[in-house]
């Protein structure tokens, strides 16, 4: 199976882990800086009974052989900033080609 073309993998952002201090707000250390992804954002309106609440989600696509950094290790929790918004990784799941690691996804939500 080919590698994701280098066409496709137009974007770039950064994974960082969280860590919480003593006054309860987020401090993120970055990881690394993803080069050559593509990032699918997706937003929508959830209506509650007391308001309507925007919620972002997005799918970042990792491939094997044109992303950088190599060997970038993801998992749950981990954050990603794109664009300026910070999205939580919810899931990671690694597709190979049968014999190798083809691409890794990211499911993120804000």
């Amino acid at each position: 199976m080919r590698p994701i073309p280098r066409a496709l993998l137009i974007h770039a952002a950064t994974l960082a882990q969280a860590t919480m201090d003593e006054n309860g707000s987020e401090t993120l250390t970055m990881l690394a800086q993803l080069r050559n992804v593509r990032v699918e954002a997706d937003s929508s309106e959830t209506l509650t009974n007391d308001d309507t609440q925007p919620s972002r989600s997005a799918l970042l696509l990792y491939d094997a052989h044109n992303s950088q950094p190599r060997g970038v290790a993801f998992a749950p929790g981990q954050r990603v900033v794109f664009s300026g918004v910070r999205y939580r990784v919810q899931a990671v799941e690694e597709l190979c080609d049968g014999r190798r690691l083809h691409h890794v996804e990211l499911n993120l939500c804000e």
